[in-house]
């Protein structure tokens, strides 16, 4: 039996994730109502993107990005906090069959737009985003970044699909009204001048994630790169004054 199994045997209002949370533990009411004013707060900060080159600990950066979740149980406040351990091979694999079995459960579309499908591989990216930050920090940060601009240029296109759509419905009853055909050139003309619009955004603001993504990606090198070559440095320095005192003493 799994940990998520586990858990929903004990507590049957607890909503199973994907991402990897410690055992529940219970807290009282007062604890309870401050923790949730405080998430509220972090929430708000979690907009603003964090420097790469600021410190942060494991469990700051996973405990920014996971809050910890609550639920109440036959009167009993319980709350989970994300777990910093990392995985193995073998629990890699039970993860994606994990995820097969809700697809599966919760009867998600193969194909076409699927809340359900959507919701269960953002949950499995999150995984994917934890392991990364547990591994190391600096990527865990970048890719938290990269997934909150997916996640903004989905939200667009939902709103572009929903605008899509309702131009269709109007485009229809314009139609059954009988609207001239000159009326319809112009309603085209307007759907495409959104359409492009919305793309032109769309794309800008994937163009300046990538550079700035790319940007932080090789000054962290350059950072390494240097880093190391320092080393080196100084450990040529130590070998050549080892090399000249062998030689002194052998003369």
């Amino acid at each position: 039996m799994s940990q998520t199994e586990e858990t929903l045997k004990k507590y049957p209002k607890y909503m199973p994730t994907l991402v990897r949370y410690e055992e529940p533990i219970e807290i009282n009411e007062d604890e309870m109502q401050l923790e949730m004013q405080e998430q509220v707060l972090n929430q708000k900060k979690k907009q603003q993107l964090q420097p790469l080159d600021q410190k942060w600990s494991i469990d700051e950066i996973l405990n920014k990005f996971f809050p910890p979740r609550r639920f109440e149980h036959e009167g009993h406040f319980f709350k989970q906090v994300v777990s910093v351990n990392d995985v193995k091979r073998d629990e890699l694999n039970q993860l994606e069959a994990e995820l097969d079995q809700r697809l599966i459960e919760r009867q998600a579309r193969k194909s076409g737009i699927c809340p359900v499908r959507e919701d269960l591989h953002s949950q499995l990216f999150e995984e994917i985003i934890r392991q990364s930050a547990i591994n190391c920090p600096e990527r865990g940060l970048l890719l938290m970044r990269v997934y909150d601009n997916l996640k903004l240029t989905f939200a667009a296109y939902q709103t572009l699909y929903a605008g899509s759509v309702v131009f269709g419905n109007r485009k229809a009853a314009e139609s059954e009204i009988g609207k001239s055909e000159q009326d319809s050139k112009i309603a085209d003309f307007d759907k495409k001048k959104i359409y492009l619009e919305n793309q032109k955004i769309l794309l800008e603001n994937e163009l300046d994630a990538i550079q700035r993504s790319f940007k932080e990606i090789r000054e962290l090198e350059e950072k390494r790169m240097e880093s190391e070559m320092q080393f080196l440095k100084q450990q040529t320095k130590h070998l050549e004054h080892f090399l000249k005192q062998v030689q002194q003493n052998q003369q």
